[in-house]
């Protein structure tokens, strides 16, 4: 006897569960000239609840961390003494790198970061730390140093020119009064913590003080920070989506796309791994660009890499489902036109939602709740 839900999701898979989950993602490619939906149709939390996962912190959230506990640590080894002040410095001198990548979050929409601030960075928390290590006097002491004020000073002004990033007259005002605020606010704290104590410094019994300074601007940094990433939080920016103009197809871009699909379908070209698109012009008599538009225009993907994934991942999915289920995704991968497992794993989940393994899992489960809502 089958319980009442399960005959239900039986029923339902009758009805066209499975064929809906391999079709997930691009429809078929259009021959009539109406773009190519993108978007997946395929919900994964109603399949399992396993699907639901934890989305990672963002880009803002991750800098925040990093900056808070190089401010704490800073502050500590300011004010601690003992054996753990060299090991609070070693993080703590790396602050006004932090500093600068969450700037970088709090006005660049962008959701990833490049690579060279991060490298940047890094150069200034590995001299930070090796300041505190390094003998005092000696040549390498000077040499990391100098290291170290150049890029802490590079990356101090660096975050002074954030705010301007993508200012304009159309900038909603409360957007205007936070950039204004981050900038007077940080610029202060550098003129107080290092221009002001640099004059200074030279008074005998100052150390102290200064110490006691630069602990009060970061306390102080720390918090407006926090408070940066609070608005930011709450109006966040949007990131301009400049959709390019596709022009109409034409009569020649629609016979020249039935052919191109024909020879994709008949001669399963997508499988070969080293394809280009002057190999498919060459076998269709036409130059490249014309084989780019009637790609663009009469079967709506925006390159031909996108066009034979497309034809790769309809190939993967109904191998997944079928005859390749205790196949190795590798295997799957090579038989579908890729070279190596990494661009299959993330072309599939552009394209489906999910990776080659869930979509298989998920197909499973719903072939096995068919069976077993069919048995008596």
């Amino acid at each position: 006897m089958v319980p009442g839900g399960l005959r239900g999701f039986g029923s339902r898979l009758r009805d066209g569960s499975l064929d809906r989950l391999l079709h997930t993602g691009h429809e078929s490619a259009s021959l009539s000239g109406r773009p190519v939906s993108t978007q997946p149709a395929l919900n994964l939390a109603s399949i399992s609840p396993a699907f639901r996962l934890a989305r990672p912190p963002g880009r803002l959230q991750a800098y925040a961390a990093l900056c808070a506990v190089s401010f704490f640590c800073y502050i500590a080894g300011r004010l601690s003494g003992g054996p753990a002040q060299p090991l609070f410095l070693m993080v703590g001198l790396g602050a006004c790198g932090w500093a600068w990548l969450l700037a970088r979050a709090l006005f660049d929409p962008a959701p990833h970061d490049a690579r060279w601030p991060r490298i940047v960075v890094g150069v200034i928390a590995i001299m930070g730390a090796l300041s505190v290590v390094a003998p005092a006097g000696g040549g390498l002491a000077r040499l990391v140093d100098n290291a170290y004020a150049l890029s802490g000073s590079a990356a101090l002004l660096l975050t002074l020119i954030e705010p301007l990033h993508a200012h304009g007259a159309d900038m909603p005002r409360s957007e205007k009064r936070f950039r204004i605020a981050f900038l007077t606010i940080f610029a202060s704290l550098v003129a107080i913590s290092i221009l002001g104590l640099q004059a200074s410094s030279a008074v005998p019994g100052e150390a102290s003080r200064n110490d006691l300074v630069r602990s009060g601007c970061a306390l102080v940094s720390l918090i407006a920070g926090s408070a940066a990433v609070w608005f930011r939080l709450r109006h966040p920016l949007v990131r301009a989506h400049r959709s390019p103009v596709r022009r109409a197809p034409t009569a020649e871009d629609r016979l020249l796309a039935d052919r191109l699909v024909r020879l994709l379908r008949d001669e399963a070209l997508d499988t070969e791994s080293d394809l280009r698109i002057g190999d498919v012009a060459a076998r269709l008599g036409q130059p490249e660009y014309r084989v780019s538009q009637c790609i663009s225009a009469a079967l709506g993907f925006a390159n031909f890499n996108r066009l034979i994934n497309h034809y790769r991942i309809d190939r993967a999915k109904r191998l997944l489902a079928g005859e390749a289920r205790d196949r190795p995704i590798l295997k799957v991968a090579f038989e579908c036109g890729f070279g190596s497992v990494g661009p299959f794993n993330r072309a599939f989940k552009a394209e489906v939602g999910m990776t080659p393994r869930a979509f298989r899992a998920a197909s499973r489960r719903l072939t096995n709740s068919s069976h077993a809502a069919q048995d008596p």
